[in-house]
């Protein structure tokens, strides 16, 4: 595998981190501005939230590379059967859960989204690298690596990841006639679009 090419296979498997990501931006700049003059934003730096999702997303890509790689193909037809209903049911219940507590809760910090909750966090970094499983899998026949191919789809997930939030951050701020609870809404949706995404583009195949 060429260098050129295993560029663009990281980036293709960092798609749907940067699309989260720059939601991500999109809400903390939309809670800020919720806030009133008096009141002190309680959620974590910006800096620390564009690089707490890239760390775990990059982290879980190369969990799934090893994975895919040790087991090889003794599981990978029964990974293929059901990987891709389990993305789709993880991201759309996230999804689902972001709409409803943005809309439902009266707490100010469960309007944002789950990035900041731990649990939704680690769930969302599984479902967005489960094709870094069949990467793995198919190593032998990209030619190329293992250390060489973690590293890449790891630096370049750190890096889109951490991108996007603060992409988002900052459209958001130029925007500023979206509320919180419509970025969360759309949020909510883009979650809900990739899962469909992933479980037709599967079905399709």
């Amino acid at each position: 595998m060429t260098l050129f090419s295993l560029i663009l296979l990281s980036l293709a498997l960092s798609i749907d981190c940067f699309t989260i990501c720059m939601v991500f931006g999109m809400q903390r700049a939309a809670f800020r501005a919720n806030l009133r003059a008096e009141e002190k934003d309680p959620m974590p730096p910006l800096w620390w939230s564009a690089v707490l999702p890239g760390l775990v997303f990059a982290l879980f890509h190369i969990l799934m590379i090893l994975l895919g790689w040790l087991l090889g193909w003794s599981i990978n037809g029964i990974v293929e059967k059901f990987d891709h209903w389990f993305a789709f049911a993880l991201l759309c219940g996230i999804g689902f859960k972001t709409i409803i507590e943005a809309y439902n809760s009266k707490e100010k910090e469960l309007q944002v989204h789950a990035m900041f909750h731990w649990k939704s966090l680690l769930l969302l970094g599984l479902a967005v690298s489960i094709d870094a499983f069949a990467v793995g899998v198919s190593l032998e026949m990209l030619n190329v690596g293992l250390v060489k191919l973690c590293a890449s789809v790891a630096i370049t997930v750190l890096v889109c990841s951490i991108a996007a939030v603060f992409a988002g951050f900052f459209l958001q701020k130029q925007l500023r006639k979206l509320s919180l609870k419509a970025v969360n809404l759309i949020g909510g949706l883009v979650l809900i679009g990739i899962g469909v995404r992933i479980l037709i583009e599967h079905l399709q195949g």
